[in-house]
């Protein structure tokens, strides 16, 4: 099986290029609607985790300590599944998509 020949531009002929220029789409910019609505669990857990601080944090101010403490471990859950939910997605966005032909 003989080599493949290797092209060689002529003396003074520029290379073809290697891509076409009018190919390439450019990096379209999403607004945070379009992310939330791409990956609605990171803002549903955000508001979640901001609503349990809330009522946490007025159970401690009226003096019920049992429902602030549990407020406060519900919030360290939420807070855990947001986050496992933002690593996820940027686990999802960084992995190729599949072009169908």
């Amino acid at each position: 099986m003989a080599p493949a020949e290797r092209y060689t531009p002529a003396p003074g002929e520029a290379p073809p290029p290697l891509y076409k220029p009018e190919m390439i789409e450019p990096k379209k910019r999403l607004s945070l609607l379009q992310r939330c609505y791409k990956e609605p669990w990171v803002p549903v857990g955000a508001g979640t985790t901001v609503l349990v601080l809330s009522v946490g944090l007025g159970a401690f101010v009226q003096g019920n300590k049992v429902l602030a403490q549990q407020m406060m471990r519900a919030r360290v859950a939420a807070q855990f599944a947001t986050i496992g939910a933002m690593v996820i997605a940027a686990g999802g966005f960084a992995l190729p998509s599949k072009v169908q032909e």
